[in-house]
């Protein structure tokens, strides 16, 4: 009896480890309409985000939008990592369909800028209700204002999936 319950006791703690390890990476490669769950091992941790593209000839990214958990203890971080072209000294705007615009900064590398910001409670209720964003600069060399769109089409569903992790 004793070797029994041992035994299942010890299946018991088995299954619970595994289906812990198998909701972590459970967000990995699904596709919430036009976005997609990502999960990366940082430092023996699981890091999990929402992931979406933005390319004018369907192969060179010019923009990759991701969403995490991990940045900000109270709400989710957008992070928009844009070509070098943008001039970060000029403003840098976002918005979501016709809503108020905020300004961002941006932290360039050789390779890339990114721009990062919370969705605070404002801005998480525009995501989840809207249907576009859009990310507007300056270009560093022309001066001329740049576009890019982000869709918000299963944002709500996507994140949902991010939080039950």
């Amino acid at each position: 009896m004793k070797k029994s319950s041992f035994t299942l006791a010890l299946m018991g703690v088995l299954l619970s480890i595994t289906t812990q390890f198998s909701f972590a990476g459970a967000i990995d490669g699904q596709q919430f309409k036009d976005w997609q769950g990502r999960c990366q091992v940082d430092l023996s941790k699981e890091f999990c985000f929402l992931l979406q593209g933005f390319s004018s000839d369907g192969r060179t990214p010019l923009m990759i939008t991701t969403v995490d958990l991990a940045q900000h203890p109270k709400f989710p971080v957008v992070t928009l990592r844009v070509t070098t072209k943008l001039d970060p000294t000029k403003d840098i705007q976002f918005k979501v369909d016709k809503n108020k615009s905020i300004h961002l900064k941006a932290q360039c590398s050789e390779k890339e800028c990114a721009i990062a910001f919370p969705l605070d409670k404002r801005m998480l209720s525009e995501f989840k209700r809207g249907a576009r964003g859009v990310l507007g600069f300056l270009a560093k060399e022309s001066g001329e204002a740049v576009y890019f769109p982000v869709s918000l089409s299963g944002f709500t569903k996507g994140l949902q999936a991010l939080k039950k992790m």
